[in-house]
Protein backbone atom coordinates (compact mmCIF):
# COMPACT_ATOMS: atom_id res chain seq x y z
CA UNK A 1 0.00 0.00 0.00
CA UNK A 2 2.56 2.16 0.81
CA UNK A 3 4.09 1.90 -2.30
CA UNK A 4 1.26 2.53 -4.36
CA UNK A 5 0.73 5.97 -2.81
CA UNK A 6 4.11 7.04 -3.39
CA UNK A 7 3.20 5.89 -6.91
CA UNK A 8 0.40 8.52 -7.08
CA UNK A 9 2.15 10.79 -5.32
CA UNK A 10 4.85 10.96 -8.54
CA UNK A 11 2.33 10.91 -11.01
CA UNK A 12 0.24 13.67 -9.60
CA UNK A 13 3.53 15.89 -8.96
CA UNK A 14 4.80 14.79 -12.68
CA UNK A 15 1.17 15.53 -13.77
CA UNK A 16 0.92 19.07 -12.06
CA UNK A 17 4.87 20.01 -13.42
CA UNK A 18 3.30 19.20 -16.94
CA UNK A 19 0.10 20.82 -16.37
CA UNK A 20 2.57 24.45 -15.64
CA UNK A 21 4.25 23.55 -18.04
CA UNK A 22 1.86 23.64 -20.94
CA UNK A 23 -0.05 26.47 -19.20
CA UNK A 24 2.99 28.45 -19.51
CA UNK A 25 3.84 27.88 -23.07
CA UNK A 26 0.53 28.87 -23.76
CA UNK A 27 0.54 32.21 -22.30
CA UNK A 28 4.44 32.66 -23.49
CA UNK A 29 3.88 31.27 -27.45
CA UNK A 30 1.49 34.22 -27.90
CA UNK A 31 3.20 37.56 -25.88
CA UNK A 32 0.77 40.27 -28.07
CA UNK A 33 -2.43 38.14 -26.96
CA UNK A 34 -1.12 38.68 -23.30
CA UNK A 35 -0.45 41.99 -23.17
CA UNK A 36 -1.64 43.39 -19.97
CA UNK A 37 -2.72 39.30 -18.76
CA UNK A 38 0.08 38.36 -16.31
CA UNK A 39 0.74 34.45 -15.66
CA UNK A 40 -0.91 34.99 -12.17
CA UNK A 41 -4.29 36.63 -14.36
CA UNK A 42 -4.79 33.93 -16.12
CA UNK A 43 -4.22 30.65 -13.39
CA UNK A 44 -7.07 32.69 -11.53
CA UNK A 45 -9.03 33.32 -14.84
CA UNK A 46 -8.59 29.34 -15.46
CA UNK A 47 -9.55 28.44 -11.95
CA UNK A 48 -13.21 30.90 -11.94
CA UNK A 49 -14.31 28.37 -14.29
CA UNK A 50 -15.46 24.79 -14.30
CA UNK A 51 -13.21 23.32 -17.11
CA UNK A 52 -9.72 24.19 -14.11
CA UNK A 53 -11.19 22.02 -11.58
CA UNK A 54 -12.30 19.52 -13.74
CA UNK A 55 -8.60 19.31 -14.78
CA UNK A 56 -7.54 19.65 -11.54
CA UNK A 57 -10.26 16.36 -10.60
CA UNK A 58 -9.14 14.31 -14.17
CA UNK A 59 -5.16 14.76 -12.81
CA UNK A 60 -6.00 13.53 -9.31
CA UNK A 61 -7.92 10.93 -10.15
CA UNK A 62 -5.88 9.59 -13.28
CA UNK A 63 -2.95 9.87 -10.48
CA UNK A 64 -4.59 7.91 -7.94
CA UNK A 65 -5.62 5.10 -10.52
CA UNK A 66 -2.57 4.58 -12.61
CA UNK A 67 -0.06 2.31 -10.18
CA UNK A 68 -3.40 0.18 -10.34
CA UNK A 69 -3.34 -0.50 -14.10
CA UNK A 70 0.07 0.92 -14.90
CA UNK A 71 1.80 -2.44 -13.49
CA UNK A 72 1.42 -6.10 -14.38
CA UNK A 73 3.14 -9.35 -13.70
CA UNK A 74 3.11 -11.43 -16.96
CA UNK A 75 4.29 -15.17 -17.34
CA UNK A 76 5.94 -16.90 -20.14
CA UNK A 77 7.05 -20.49 -20.58
CA UNK A 78 10.63 -21.20 -19.76
CA UNK A 79 13.31 -21.57 -17.39
CA UNK A 80 15.09 -18.72 -15.56
CA UNK A 81 18.17 -20.45 -15.42
CA UNK A 82 18.33 -21.84 -19.32
CA UNK A 83 16.83 -19.17 -20.56
CA UNK A 84 19.17 -16.37 -18.94
CA UNK A 85 20.85 -15.13 -21.88
CA UNK A 86 17.86 -14.98 -24.03
CA UNK A 87 16.30 -13.12 -20.97
CA UNK A 88 19.50 -10.70 -21.08
CA UNK A 89 19.10 -10.04 -24.55
CA UNK A 90 15.16 -9.41 -23.81
CA UNK A 91 16.35 -6.72 -21.41
CA UNK A 92 19.51 -4.91 -23.91
CA UNK A 93 17.02 -4.57 -26.62
CA UNK A 94 14.28 -3.09 -24.14
CA UNK A 95 17.26 -0.72 -23.00
CA UNK A 96 17.30 -1.73 -19.65
CA UNK A 97 20.35 -3.38 -17.37
CA UNK A 98 21.11 -6.21 -15.05
CA UNK A 99 21.56 -4.40 -11.09
CA UNK A 100 21.23 -7.30 -9.01
CA UNK A 101 20.45 -11.46 -9.24
CA UNK A 102 19.90 -14.01 -7.18
CA UNK A 103 19.15 -17.84 -7.90
CA UNK A 104 15.50 -17.20 -7.87
CA UNK A 105 15.38 -13.21 -8.97
CA UNK A 106 17.12 -10.85 -11.66
CA UNK A 107 16.28 -7.25 -11.21
CA UNK A 108 16.60 -5.15 -14.13
CA UNK A 109 16.55 -1.35 -14.48
CA UNK A 110 16.56 1.39 -17.54
CA UNK A 111 19.98 3.51 -17.96
CA UNK A 112 20.46 7.22 -17.95
CA UNK A 113 17.80 9.84 -18.66
CA UNK A 114 15.53 6.78 -19.27
CA UNK A 115 15.24 6.30 -15.52
CA UNK A 116 14.28 10.10 -14.81
CA UNK A 117 11.12 9.96 -17.28
CA UNK A 118 9.57 7.17 -16.00
CA UNK A 119 9.92 8.84 -12.19
CA UNK A 120 12.66 6.19 -11.14
CA UNK A 121 9.70 3.47 -11.58
CA UNK A 122 11.68 1.44 -13.95
CA UNK A 123 12.43 -1.85 -12.35
CA UNK A 124 11.31 -5.12 -13.79
CA UNK A 125 11.59 -8.17 -11.73
CA UNK A 126 12.20 -11.70 -13.59
CA UNK A 127 11.45 -14.55 -11.21
CA UNK A 128 10.79 -18.37 -11.88
CA UNK A 129 7.22 -18.71 -11.18
CA UNK A 130 6.91 -23.00 -11.36
CA UNK A 131 6.58 -23.95 -15.10
CA UNK A 132 7.15 -20.64 -16.28
CA UNK A 133 8.92 -17.06 -15.89
CA UNK A 134 7.06 -14.30 -14.44
CA UNK A 135 8.03 -10.32 -15.20
CA UNK A 136 6.82 -7.74 -12.46
CA UNK A 137 7.16 -4.56 -13.54
CA UNK A 138 5.74 -1.00 -15.31
CA UNK A 139 3.67 -2.35 -17.70
CA UNK A 140 4.87 -1.14 -20.97
CA UNK A 141 8.33 -1.73 -20.00
CA UNK A 142 7.61 -5.25 -18.28
CA UNK A 143 5.44 -6.80 -21.30
CA UNK A 144 7.58 -5.02 -24.16
CA UNK A 145 10.51 -7.18 -22.35
CA UNK A 146 8.26 -10.42 -21.88
CA UNK A 147 7.31 -10.60 -25.47
CA UNK A 148 10.83 -10.20 -26.68
CA UNK A 149 12.37 -12.77 -24.32
CA UNK A 150 9.62 -14.91 -25.50
CA UNK A 151 10.49 -14.64 -28.96
CA UNK A 152 14.04 -15.38 -28.33
CA UNK A 153 13.33 -18.47 -26.44
CA UNK A 154 11.01 -19.66 -29.16
CA UNK A 155 13.54 -18.95 -31.20
CA UNK A 156 15.96 -20.64 -29.50
CA UNK A 157 14.00 -23.89 -29.13
CA UNK A 158 13.50 -24.28 -32.80
CA UNK A 159 17.59 -24.27 -33.47
CA UNK A 160 17.83 -27.28 -31.13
Amino acid sequence: MKKYIIRSVKYLVALCVLYVGLMAVMHYSHPSQSEGFTFAMRWKAMFAEWNGWGMVIASIVLAATYPFFGYTKRTISGNLVEDREQIDHAATFTGLVLVSESETELVYRAKGLRRLTMLFEDEVKVRQNGDGIEFDGLRRVAVRMSFDAERYITNKRRMM
